[in-house]
């Protein structure tokens, strides 16, 4: 029998592997170099619609995935899809601020932003997941809420 994460289907899955994850994070992290370094914020618009499209649509439409997953090796470690979807969507949000703030001409804002979310990226990359921790803190808040 064949392990099904070794597969290069893209089925909306419960675990997506890490080789997928990373290669999104790189997409994005390629994203905010290259806006950065251009001086251009509207170059976000690009991973904010990849964002938009893979949230909506899953993984299999992510472009970043498609272009950047088979630069890592093939995993078999594997992340949730539960807590994807909320790394997703404060890469979003984060991108929302940025190009928002840069379209006002606040760019202290619009580069507090961007900042924040390279260091998750490039944690992420490095493998500390920034975004599970909060995920993490915030269930254990609402567990302690509940109480």
């Amino acid at each position: 029998m064949t392990n099904p994460l070794l597969h290069d289907n893209y089925d909306c899955v419960d675990e997506v592997p890490l080789h997928r994850v990373r290669g999104n994070q790189l997409g994005i992290l390629l994203s905010i170099v290259t806006s950065v370094l251009a001086q251009q914020f509207w170059i976000l618009a690009i991973p904010l619609i990849i964002q938009l499209i893979s949230r909506s649509y899953g993984v299999k439409y992510n472009l970043f995935v498609r272009l950047f997953a088979p630069l890592f090796p093939v995993s078999t470690r594997t992340e949730s899809r539960e807590l994807l979807r909320f790394n997703n969507l404060l890469a979003i949000l984060f991108l929302i601020v940025t190009l928002t703030a840069s379209l006002f001409n606040l760019m202290a804002l619009a580069y507090i932003t961007l900042s924040m979310l390279t260091i998750a990226v490039v944690l992420a990359l490095s493998g500390f997941c920034f975004g599970c921790f909060i995920y993490f803190q915030w269930k254990q808040y609402l567990a302690r809420r509940s109480a």
